[in-house]
């Protein structure tokens, strides 16, 4: 059978590097990047005509893994997130209805406030960042623009990538971060377990908006601390802190797609 040509942007991302690792013997990836590093075709999602020269490749499918998603480069750089965060998904969606072509984009928790939990994929979402607005409407921007596409909302990316954008269990285990919040609960996600569901999503033809994150809720100083003991390293050097202003606390998610641990 002649595998599916699925064009993937931020493929040298966390998620992007991943799907590319596990899934190029389902797909036929055509990977992009900004840098064009590792083999992956170098395009520029801030440029037009860099956008058009891509759009103009031979795909079946598109997953889009692009997002300026650091909350605190997005509050430093709006117009840069803005673009690549909001205006190019909905671009991204035109373009694909007009081709008919399927679109998986990526979302996040944080566009929920974390103030009444936990969120379905029928809650209210209104974010405490820049970021979480950026990625909010776009959701809302790719659905009215493709209401065939498919967005995925998921939690705090964990496990191993070959990405230099580290994962936050990677972040813990090296000793990177060492400040953890009492009061910030997520559903931390292993990466290539999202990874792994995209071929059934693609194949079962979805659309509109579903979350998938693992399955229990955990306070990210709870999660570390699990994890660290898991391997056999010490905890003694966390810092256990309540979170800053801005950051939602309860962010409980119960949507269609889970990971039970």
């Amino acid at each position: 059978m002649k595998k599916s040509r699925v064009l993937l942007t931020g493929a040298t991302g966390r998620l992007g590097s991943v799907i590319l690792e596990d899934l190029s013997d389902i797909w036929d990836i055509i990977p992009v990047s900004r840098g064009g590093g590792g083999g992956t075709v170098k395009c520029d999602l801030l440029s037009h005509e860099d956008r058009i020269v891509l759009l103009g490749k031979d795909f079946d499918m598109v997953v889009n893994a692009a997002a300026s998603s650091s909350p605190s480069r997005c509050a430093d750089n709006p117009a840069e997130s803005w673009i690549l965060n909001t205006l190019w998904p909905r671009a991204l969606a035109e373009y694909c209805r007009c081709k008919t072509t399927r679109l998986i984009h990526f979302s996040t928790d944080l566009v929920y406030s974390g103030g009444i939990p936990p969120y379905t994929e029928a809650s209210a979402a209104v974010p405490m960042s820049f970021y979480g607005w950026t990625k909010l409407i776009a959701d809302i921007l790719v659905r009215k623009a493709n209401p065939d596409a498919l967005i995925v909302r998921t939690s705090v990316l964990c496990g191993v990538t070959g990405s230099s954008r580290t994962t936050f269990s990677e972040d813990l285990l090296s000793g990177r971060i060492n400040t953890v919040y009492v009061d910030s609960w997520r559903n931390h996600t292993p990466i290539h377990w999202l990874a792994g569901i995209l071929p059934g999503l693609a194949a079962k033809e979805e659309s509109g908006l579903v979350i998938a994150s693992g399955k229990y809720s955990q306070s990210r100083s709870a999660y570390a601390e699990a994890l660290l003991e898991r391997r056999g390293k010490s905890t003694e050097h966390l810092i256990q802190e309540y979170s800053p202003a801005g950051v939602p606390s309860r962010l409980h998610l119960k949507g269609k797609y889970s990971y039970e641990q």
